[in-house]
């Protein structure tokens, strides 16, 4: 995971990359490593790049990715308690369309804070798969949740400087 990072940060990025993230799984073997961008072709035209592909790609091939891959685009936040969220649980959702992956975010989202999968959770994030058959939910708690189901801490992250 380390590895990664060092990448990126050694990498020349555009005006388009806006972050990247890696959060470290509970289990010591999962990561969550996801970046922000100003729009999905920004991100395709930086991946298109041979140059970029050579820098970047041993250090990401170091990473096994499994599902679900691909790009998601944030669609909703909700704030549960106004707390700092320090560790995070992923859940995946899978849709019959955009439509539907939007729809269901929003109802879970406007439920009440007692009803999320924990009523620890300070906050939801609601990430809208591209191809449009996937939600990911990131769900914020302040000490680690308890339950089934993966958890993570962030690791590292590179955020591009304010101008």
């Amino acid at each position: 995971m380390s590895g990664v990072m060092d990448a990126w940060e050694k990498a020349r990025l555009p005006a388009a990359y806006l972050a990247r993230h890696c959060l470290a799984g509970a289990d010591g073997r999962t990561i969550l490593n996801f970046a922000q961008w100003t729009s999905p072709s920004a991100h395709r035209a930086f991946t298109a790049d041979p140059r970029h592909q050579q820098t970047l790609g041993s250090a990401v091939q170091a990473l096994y990715s499994a599902d679900p891959p691909g790009r998601f685009l944030p669609h909703r936040f909700a704030e549960r308690h106004g707390a700092a969220a320090r560790c995070f649980t992923a859940t995946w959702h899978d849709t019959e369309g955009e439509g539907r992956a939007r729809s269901l975010a929003d109802a879970l989202a406007e439920r009440a804070p007692a009803a999320t999968a924990s009523s620890a959770a300070v906050a939801e994030y609601f990430y809208a798969g591209e191809a449009g058959r996937q939600l990911l939910v990131l769900t914020g708690f302040q000490d680690e949740p308890s339950g089934a189901g993966p958890w993570f801490r962030p690791f590292r992250g590179l955020v591009r400087p304010a101008r």
